[in-house]
């Protein structure tokens, strides 16, 4: 297991904090060559040193995903510097609690922008320049519980992340003939900063068969394991990781 992923080049999207960050660092310490992007993120960026103590190469990709020229350079140049992406994990995403009623255009165009078109265009651009031409590729998704049963407050991001399901699907079928993997991760209340941020996760402690917020190692966790070859017949998956909220 400690070198499942050793040669592999794995790209995670909103790493330099939070479950990206956490999902980097598995991804290093089970031997992946790791690209961080986020939005700032360097060099001299605390989650580059941490990669790099595992004694794997890491390369940050600073830029915005929601802007597709951007995605589409920024691959390239991932690519260039890196030899190749073998492992997309489509981790950034917004959290904002809005209720229904108080939801307006801005907002709306923001979630959706950050939380579906950035990884609909993020997984399209590394499979057309990477994963096609070296029939290979594992595509993971971070989705949500919310994404199959909506939360009070958060419409349009559980709506997003109904999509993300389905955009796993979607890329799961299309792309089967080429040797690539989609799979999502749904992952369930768990101790990340936009969670913490407010006290809904109180609420939903009582409805958690675990009794307790799921810690982001065991996401990380999860991703990994979509990601090693000894489990490629899992395909268009969704992983549940939540506590036992859903079971499905």
């Amino acid at each position: 297991m400690a070198n499942m992923l050793a040669g592999k080049v794995a790209l995670v999207t909103g790493a330099a904090r939070g479950i990206g960050k956490c999902i980097a660092l598995k991804l290093a310490e089970y031997g992946a060559d790791v690209i961080v992007n986020d939005l700032k993120v360097d060099e001299n960026s605390e989650v580059m040193k941490e990669i790099q103590n595992f004694g794997v190469k890491g390369f940050p990709l600073q830029g915005d995903i929601t802007d597709c020229q951007a995605v589409s350079a920024m691959v390239e140049k991932a690519v260039k510097e890196m030899g190749r992406i073998d492992i997309l994990v489509n981790n950034a995403g917004v959290y904002p609690a809005v209720p229904v009623l108080e939801v307006d255009e801005k907002h709306f165009e923001f979630v959706v922008d950050v939380n579906m078109k950035g990884l609909f265009f993020m997984s399209q651009q590394v499979v057309k320049q990477s994963m096609l031409p070296n029939n290979y590729g594992k595509i993971v998704n971070i989705s949500s519980c919310d994404g199959k049963n909506p939360g009070k407050g958060v419409a349009v991001y559980s709506a997003t992340k109904a999509a993300v399901i389905s955009f796993t699907k979607s890329y799961a079928l299309e792309l089967a003939d080429y040797d690539i993997n989609s799979n999502a991760v749904a992952a369930g209340w768990v101790e990340s900063e936009q969670v913490l941020a407010n006290d809904r996760w109180k609420d939903a402690l009582a409805m958690i068969p675990s009794r307790r917020l799921g810690k982001l190692s065991e996401i990380a966790e999860a991703v990994a394991f979509l990601c090693n070859d000894k489990v490629s017949y899992i395909n268009g998956e969704i992983l549940d990781v939540n506590g036992g909220i859903i079971m499905d």
